[in-house]
């Protein structure tokens, strides 16, 4: 800063000169220039930047309504299809689970196997999601999670699933376990998720499932998952009616699946698998009524508020 007291005095020919350029009176006149100088600055900069928001805000609009068109077209190419989307039953052999890694399988691929429209719109899908992704209004979408503050967090809350790739959540009416609606509970202040399932009609073996986890924020836009048990309430029990409610360790089972796999590998003298993803997610996108994320395995997730769900008639995944 040209007028910053240590250059003049460090430039006065004189000690007089510089007890003179020392003094409070220049100093203070100095400094409120320097800082008039600064306010300008820091207006011209913003001017520009408050510009472009305002600018930015009707793009943003758009590229969420074209996702919001984009799921719309999916759900109607689903049902549309002879199989009602991908047919996926529970475990490796239903075809929600890898064999090698035990998580879950990417759908994205076999849509287009189902039918060529369901392909192209779940493509769309994707493609809209990352045409919405820079005009992110949310930077810190963690923020308050695991704190006394929760509640503030912009992910607290009830979450309606719109769209998946992740063969874990999808679900159809043309499988064993049949179609089901599916959403989402965070509690940022008990930084637990709950994952709710509810399946549809009377012939549906269960008729809730619900996944607790544990959650912990890593990043402003990270959070890592601990699934720790389920609880399936189930309805149909070797074809009779019953109501029973099945607690599941889910902890204890994972680690049992991974202790087979590796010991499955060994006697086939398989090469090691490489490592797992990590169970975690990061939003890519989040405002007041929509969330996009993608998990470790690379899995897409759409969801809507219940409330902006229900208002815009979009089905559930």
């Amino acid at each position: 800063v040209a007028l910053s007291a240590p250059a003049l005095v460090g430039r006065a020919a004189t000690p007089r000169q510089a007890v003179a350029l020392s003094s409070p009176a220049l100093l203070g006149r100095a400094a409120a220039r320097d800082g008039a100088f600064v306010v300008r600055r820091a207006r011209l900069l913003a001017a520009p930047r408050a510009a472009l928001r305002l600018d930015s805000e009707p793009k943003r609009a758009q590229a969420k309504q074209r996702l919001l068109d984009a799921i719309a077209r999916y759900d109607a190419a689903k049902v549309a299809s002879p199989t009602d989307g991908v047919p996926v039953d529970f475990g490796v052999s239903g075809g929600e689970l890898d064999a090698e890694t035990g998580k879950p399988v990417n759908l994205l691929s076999k849509l287009s196997k189902v039918s060529d429209e369901l392909g192209v719109a779940a493509c769309e899908v994707v493609a809209a999601v990352e045409a919405l992704e820079p005009f992110n209004p949310t930077a810190d979408p963690t923020r308050f999670f695991g704190t006394a503050e929760g509640a503030l967090c912009p992910l607290h809350g009830a979450w309606k699933l719109q769209f998946t790739t992740a063969a874990d959540a999808s679900f159809s009416s043309n499988s064993t376990r049949g179609a089901a609606r599916t959403q989402q509970f965070v509690d940022a202040v008990k930084s637990t998720i709950v994952n709710q399932i509810d399946f549809l009609g009377e012939s549906a073996a269960l008729q809730q499932l619900r996944i607790v986890i544990n959650a912990k924020a890593t990043s402003p836009r990270a959070v890592a998952l601990d699934f720790r048990y389920g609880v399936a309430h189930v309805r149909r029990l070797f074809g009779l009616p019953v109501r029973v409610k099945l607690f599941l360790p889910l902890f204890a089972l994972f680690a049992i699946a991974k202790f087979v796999r590796a010991v499955l590998q060994l006697l086939r003298r398989q090469p090691k698998a490489p490592p797992a993803a990590p169970a975690q997610f990061e939003v890519v996108y989040l405002d007041d009524e929509l969330r996009c994320h993608r998990t470790g395995e690379g899995n897409l997730f759409v969801q809507l508020r219940p409330a902006a769900a229900a208002l815009r008639g979009l089905a559930d995944a």
